[in-house]
């Protein structure tokens, strides 16, 4: 966990990029859409609307797959003293000894009001 000395709105935002991380990695794109802005909610429905339309092995070979990666939040900082709180991620395949394979992708996210108003890589 990263909340150490961080304030309620850094809390909530990083409880907000936590559960879109989860539930986007979990195939689960409807409850991700759930953690952000209309506008962004608009337009991750747009770029995900494809996966429904999956065969389903081939749903359920992307689901095995997404299984083996987790995501945790690196860093969390409110921009400029205003309500948007940038949150660093990044996102590992795990192993079997549950340990983390070397080397990830890391991104941004930014919440305003608990919502996922941009994301980044």
């Amino acid at each position: 966990m990263f909340a150490a000395g961080c304030t309620n709105i850094e809390k909530q935002a990083q409880v907000s990029a936590n559960g879109f991380l989860d539930a986007f990695l979990s195939n689960e794109y409807e409850k991700a859409a759930e953690y952000c802005t209309e506008e962004i909610k608009g337009e991750f429905a747009k770029a995900t609307a494809d996966f429904k339309t999956l065969e389903p092995s081939i749903k359920e070979l992307l689901v095995s797959e997404c299984s083996k990666y987790g995501a945790e939040v690196t860093g969390v900082a409110r921009i400029n003293k205003s309500d948007t709180v940038e949150v660093s991620y990044r996102i590992f395949k795990k192993t079997d000894s549950l340990s983390f394979e070397k080397g990830s992708v890391t991104g941004t996210l930014n919440v305003v009001d608990g919502k996922i108003s941009r994301l980044g890589l």
